[in-house]
């Protein structure tokens, strides 16, 4: 008995890289297409995040779409390059994110509308063209994850949640051809009827 599980133990260790690259493979071909259900904030279907099949750190779903709606609800899809690279720390965490180089990333709200206040308050240097607006959902600009925007590790700032949902709007505005502009606009102005920022800290 003890043979015969030594035996299996030994096939799934020499099996599982060859079972691994079956499943890559078969994840890229699933990855190349749109998202099925889920809008993008350009109300199209929603693209992966994920821009590197053999990359499984991106804080994406399992078929690389930044489609979380609890926990840190990571959905701003993010280009982490030179310019970007200390977004990790520039929002009070460790320097992770710069392993994460020449990669995508899906970002926590709240840590993105922090890394936009502290540029729009001079702490950091600014940073522009970073977000993948057609891999950001829709439902990021929904009135129901809008506290999110404002909630980041003890480290918020005032009025974060305008920076953040304003620089969204405003790079993902300057990118988009006339039906992706208007679409996001309408959803931007709706947002705004739907919450008050004088209420904001």
């Amino acid at each position: 008995m003890k043979f015969l599980f030594l035996i299996i133990l030994l096939l799934i260790y020499f099996l599982s890289p060859v079972i691994e690259q079956l499943w890559v493979e078969d994840y890229s071909s699933i990855n190349s297409n749109t998202h099925e259900s889920l809008l993008n904030i350009y109300g199209e279907p929603l693209k992966p995040c994920q821009n590197n099949k053999n990359d499984k750190r991106g804080s994406w779903d399992n078929r690389g779409y930044c489609s979380e709606r609890g926990g840190g609800v990571h959905q701003i899809c993010f280009h982490v390059n030179e310019s970007t690279k200390d977004f990790s720390s520039s929002t009070k965490q460790s320097n992770w994110s710069e392993s994460r180089l020449g990669n995508n990333h899906c970002m926590c709200l709240g840590a993105w509308a922090l890394y936009k206040a502290r540029q729009d308050a001079g702490e950091i240097s600014e940073t522009q063209n970073e977000l993948v607006c057609e891999s950001i959902p829709e439902m990021a600009l929904n009135s129901k994850y809008i506290s999110n925007w404002n909630t980041w590790n003890g480290n918020e700032l005032p009025k974060q949640i305008r920076n953040g949902v304003d620089s969204l709007y405003k790079q993902c505005y300057d990118k988009g051809n006339e039906s992706q502009k208007k679409f996001l606009k309408d959803k931007y102005n709706k947002l705004l009827n739907e919450y008050n920022y004088k209420q904001e800290k």
